[in-house]
């Protein structure tokens, strides 16, 4: 049976949240389903491309661990498309002006406080 796009990612990022961390065997063991291990490792890599997982080297593979608890993995992967227009974009300073003009008056009070020296102290 095929899954939906993502959803083998999704998966893999909720088993790497209720364990500490796993290796592609690992993984797709506890997957359970009737999964190729270079379809595991494939969809392993892409979330570490993704920066939402690390990997370490151990022995001949690699042991993989959320960046993040799961719960904030909604806002680190806004904070990575966010870095991704930055990084593609030649005027860095239009895509922020852009996205600080849309903001709400609570959002660009609360981005204010987190850019405050006071808040750089914490």
């Amino acid at each position: 049976m095929r899954r939906g796009s993502g959803q083998l990612e999704e998966s893999i990022l909720q088993l790497l949240g209720e364990h500490r961390e796993l290796s592609v065997s690992e993984a797709r063991e506890l997957l359970g389903a009737d999964l190729a291990h270079t379809t595991v490792m494939t969809a392993l890599g892409r979330l570490h491309g993704k920066r939402l997982v690390d990997r370490e080297r151990r022995g001949r593979s690699y042991v993989y661990a959320l960046r993040a608890p799961v719960d904030e993995l909604p806002a680190l992967r806004a904070a990575m498309r966010m870095r991704t227009e930055l990084d593609t974009r030649a005027e860095r300073a239009d895509v922020l002006a852009n996205f600080v003009a849309a903001l709400d008056p609570e959002d660009e009070t609360l981005l204010r406080a987190l850019l405050s020296p006071e808040s750089a102290k914490d």
